[in-house]
């Protein structure tokens, strides 16, 4: 018997742009904490703003800055404040009063970027955060609405306390500590065990809860539903605010902490950070969940900033120093290897002909560049030539030989760079070698002078034998690293060429060229071959089509277009003698399936490789992107030491694409190992942080051997792939007593976004229809991989655990039925082998440090058998259900918490997962996805207790 407890193209050379640019080269932040001021920080204003908005949005990002150090200075305990900031404007900014011509900085690689609303956050202030606990995110993003509108510092929090409590985010890795409002994961209210005292009782069901932020005293404050101040809460049978009430603090308070509490807390007495003392372990917050119970201060504390008391406080901060730079015309020195390895597997060969790609198509128009070339000496082949047109390309592509002998100095070819970058502006070096130096000058002799001159110098490792310290070079001038192996058909050396002149060039999206399409290299004996590529409605302008070859005989006849309606495209191709290459422009192509076809003289051992671009159709309406890259230091890093995340983000201008199609390419060392595929997800479990941001990420966990990796990603969109315009609207009621309904031109107070969950509006979402899209990464060095027979990676966590239903026995004890989405055996690949549950009232024994050691009587109970046959040991992603037993006794009014570990077949444990809740009689609101499970169980429940 039961009872049931819980239910539930030259010119386009202008244009050629960021969107080429492999994610991944935006290398480690610049930004440093020097005798306790942060330097090299720069605020970047997006080119796709006009410059009407300078004269107001710069003076106010000085204040900002201005009052954000004093606040920084105060949170941090006397110990961090910014001292030196750079505001980079546009290029195309011509009449904006300036200090200083950009150097190292630019749009792209700032920390606090000033742009468009993404319609999810809209005029909220958000940090990028795709790592986990501990590590920095990516940028902080505000928009000029949110900047210069008094009404949303109202909604948000002022700037200087937002910017503050963001960049804490950003540098230290550390999350929200407030509720959101309908959230399952991070409610606006969470109950508190019966002996805390300190709380808000629901008389009639004597419930106590508290709001969900970290503070160090009671909050005081109303309770309303968020759409309308003047509603009353509703409450659950529990005696909760249901998930439409939200908390408004009265104006005057006291507490001091959290800063991770804005924008819920607005109290200008609101100035510090939580600390072991002052931290709130209970609140079911993001930072609690992300970082194991751990306070901001302790996170803080664990990073170099301020670990080892690392930068300990002073009595005053400085004045920040706060400069406008623009972004100007970049310079480049290629520093080429000409030693006598070069000629192996014909790299020499291969370095000359896309290196004469980049200067005949690629590098952009008015930049300049001078030519290098190394063995035990270094010789000038070019000296620096601004590029104003076609003279100029064929000019220098012409310098690039292939005479190469002699032994490897590489310190002699960057010495030459920094004399010939003297007296310059934004200084980028591409230096490409394949061997280990065996000549003075060395790199060491040389790197104190590029780091004090502030020269960008990236790197390409060509085999798997190039200087080990090549990353060290790229990270220390905060430059990406590339590698290509001697194997390679992905076009990897050109992409690299690509990543270096796109790395800090910013144009607005509307003047950016994207990659719709790129073979590999195409080698074949027939006589002729044919291609397709897909031209959707975001992009079109400017179609530029290009087929290259390592011999010009290998082409009997210029390639040709076949249109979508299939008529073919008149004109000949042009063709570039020096790079082998023929181009075809298409000033509008139309949307659809494109076709291409191209005669060749059946000899296999040469090949051809086509690349498509495409400008935006429409400038008002802003194209796909996507970039990939390896969210791991490309210096080295072992896995038995850290995870490595693979990501790459899909975004139509800020909009994130859901329900994509992302497949990662990744190359090993090994030439005899094919490339490794990995499909990303956008799933909120394993690798990706959250569920539906654009951002699509996996665990890498298949190793190849020590040595360089390169990564590339193709996406697709297709049927199921949509553009988030934006969260649903606020609900509406009839004009009855207190519920009327509010008009649609109400000012209403946004919800904050976002905490477990990205909002999404099916109805105002736009399908993408089908798109393809090509981005490229930089390099990962891998050191101390696993052997093939070793296994050390453990499954990952979980992160979405629920309790579905709950029945009590006659008998004694409960049977509870628990959803969640499978991990895998090593992180998100593969099938986990067993799992432990446990049960408590108190958090501490659910926590990674006591999981293992919290009291046998925590433990839920299941049969071997029943766990191998449920169908619960399944692929990583799988949604799954499954019954456990509690021995114990529940109590009513209590709140209830539950979570597991996963093991792999070696014995290797999953970190905890979410601790998930629940009180008797609840009903839960649960994923649509788990309905049918729900069903299954019911029906595998109804036998075991008929049974019985």
């Amino acid at each position: 018997m039961r009872r049931k407890m819980l239910s539930s193209a030259a010119s386009l050379s202008v244009l050629f742009a960021a969107l080429l640019l492999p994610a991944g080269v935006a290398a480690s932040s610049r930004v440093e904490l020097v005798n306790n001021g942060y330097e090299n920080l720069v605020v970047g204003i997006s080119p796709s703003l006009p410059e009407s908005e300078g004269a107001t949005l710069i003076p106010i990002i000085k204040d900002a800055i201005k009052k954000a150090s004093e606040v920084l200075f105060t949170a941090t305990r006397s110990r961090a404040f910014f001292r030196d900031v750079r505001i980079v404007i546009p290029k195309s900014w011509s009449n904006t009063d300036t200090d200083e011509v950009a150097v190292f900085e630019s749009f792209k690689e700032s920390e606090l970027r000033i742009d468009n609303p993404n319609p999810v956050y809209e005029n909220q202030p958000y940090t990028r955060q795709p790592g986990e606990c501990g590590d920095p995110g990516e940028f902080i993003h505000m928009t000029p609405a949110y900047l210069k509108e008094q009404v949303y510092s109202y909604y948000y929090g002022p700037p200087a306390k937002v910017l503050v409590m963001e960049w804490a985010r950003l540098r230290w890795g550390v999350y929200d500590e407030i509720g959101y409002s309908g959230d399952p994961k991070y409610p606006i209210f969470f109950s508190l065990p019966r002996e805390v005292a300190d709380g808000r009782t629901d008389v009639q069901n004597q419930v106590v809860y508290q709001v969900n932020v970290c503070t160090d005293t009671y909050l005081n404050g109303k309770e309303r539903m968020w759409f309308d101040e003047s509603m009353r809460c509703t409450y659950t049978h529990e005696g909760l605010p249901d998930g439409d009430c939200v908390f408004f603090p009265d104006a005057n308070q006291t507490a001091t902490s959290s800063l991770m509490s804005f924008p819920l807390v607005f109290s200008d007495t609101l100035v510090e950070f939580c600390d072991d003392h002052t931290h709130n372990s209970l609140a079911k917050t993001k930072q609690n969940d992300r970082c194991d119970g751990q306070s901001v201060w302790e996170v803080m504390l664990q990073h170099s900033d301020f670990k080892g008391n690392a930068n300990p406080a002073i009595s005053q901060a400085e004045e920040p120093n706060i400069k406008v730079v623009r972004e100007t015309d970049a310079d480049y020195v290629l520093v080429l290897d000409y030693s006598g390895s070069m000629s192996t597997a014909d790299r020499m060969v291969k370095l000359q002909l896309a290196a004469q790609r980049w200067l005949l198509h690629e590098v952009p128009l008015y930049s300049s560049v001078a030519i290098v070339r190394f063995d035990s000496t270094a010789s000038l082949l070019a000296p620096l030539t601004k590029i104003v047109g076609e003279t100029e390309r064929k000019s220098l592509a012409n310098q690039i030989h292939t005479n190469n002998n002699g032994g490897t100095s590489i310190g002699a070819g960057l010495k030459m760079a920094v004399e010939l970058l003297e007296g310059r502006s934004d200084k980028n070096v591409f230096l490409i070698t394949d061997g280990e130096e065996n000549e003075a000058p060395m790199i060491a002799d040389v790197m104190d002078e590029i780091i004090s001159k502030k020269l960008c110098v990236s790197t390409l490792a060509l085999g798997g034998n190039a200087a080990k310290d090549l990353e060290k070079l790229g990270d220390l001038t905060k430059c990406p690293s590339f590698t290509v192996n001697d194997n390679d058909v992905s076009n990897a050396l050109e992409n690299a060429f690509e990543g270096v002149s796109t790395r800090q060039q910013s144009v607005s999206l509307e003047e950016s060229f994207i990659k719709i399409e790129e073979t590999p290299k195409i080698q074949t004996p027939t006589p002729e071959y044919e291609g397709s590529f897909f031209v959707d409605s975001t992009v079109g302008m400017n179609l530029t089509f290009r087929l290259k070859t390592d011999a010009k005989s290998h082409v009997l006849s210029g390639p040709s277009l076949i249109k979508p309606d299939g008529t073919t495209l008149k004109g000949a191709a042009d063709f570039d003698d020096i790079g082998n290459v023929w181009t075809i422009v298409v000033p509008e192509a139309e949307e659809g399936a494109w076709h291409w076809k191209v005669t060749l003289s059946q000899d296999s051992s040469k090949y051809i490789q086509a690349t498509v671009l495409a400008l935006p159709r429409d400038p008002n309406d802003a194209p796909i992107v996507t970039t990939v890259k390896f969210l791991a230091p490309a210096t080295g890093v072992s896995p038995k030491d850290q995870n490595i995340k693979i990501m790459a983000t899909v975004m139509k201008g800020n909009s994130p694409i859901r329900g994509a199609d992302v497949v990662a390419y990744v190359t090993p060392p090994d030439i005899s190992v094919s490339a490794q595929e990995y499909e990303l997800l956008d799933n909120g479990v394993g690798a990706d942080a959250v569920s539906g941001d654009g951002i699509y990420s996996r665990y890498m966990t298949k190793f190849a051997g020590e040595g360089r990796y390169s990564i590339k990603a193709l996406v697709k969109g297709g049927s199921s792939a949509s553009v988030n315009n934006g969260p649903p609207p606020p609900p509406t009621y009839p004009s009855a007593g207190r519920r009327r309904r509010r008009s649609t031109d109400s000012d209403i107070k946004p919800k904050p976004c976002c905490g477990s969950v990205v909002p999404y509006d099916p109805d105002t979402a736009a399908p993408t229809g089908n798109f393809t899209r090509v981005a490229s990464g930089s390099s990962l060095k891998v050191i101390d991989p696993p052997a093939p027979d070793e296994d050390i990676l453990a499954p990952c966590r979980v992160p979405d655990l629920q309790v579905a239903e709950l029945y009590g026995l006659d008998e004694g004890g409960s049977i509870l039925t628990l959803i969640w989405t499978s991990p895998g055996d090593d992180h998100d690949e593969g099938t986990v082998s067993d799992y432990t549950f446990r049960l408590s009232e108190v958090r501490p024994d659910l926590s990674n440090k006591g999981f293992d050691e919290a009291p046998p009587s925590t433990l839920l109970h299941f049969e071997r058998e029943a766990l191998n046959q449920s169908g619960v040991l399944v692929p990583f992603g799988s949604s799954v259900a499954f019954n456990v037993t509690y021995k114990g006794a529940f109590t009513f009014g209590t709140e209830y918490l539950v979570a597991l570990k996963a093991k792999d077949e070696a014995g290797n444990g999953s970190p905890v997962s979410n601790v998930a809740s629940f009180f008797l009689d609840q009903k839960l609101d649960l994923p649509s996805w788990a309905d049918e499970l729900i069903k299954t169980i019911k029906k595998s429940n109804a036998e075991f207790f008929s049974q019985s």
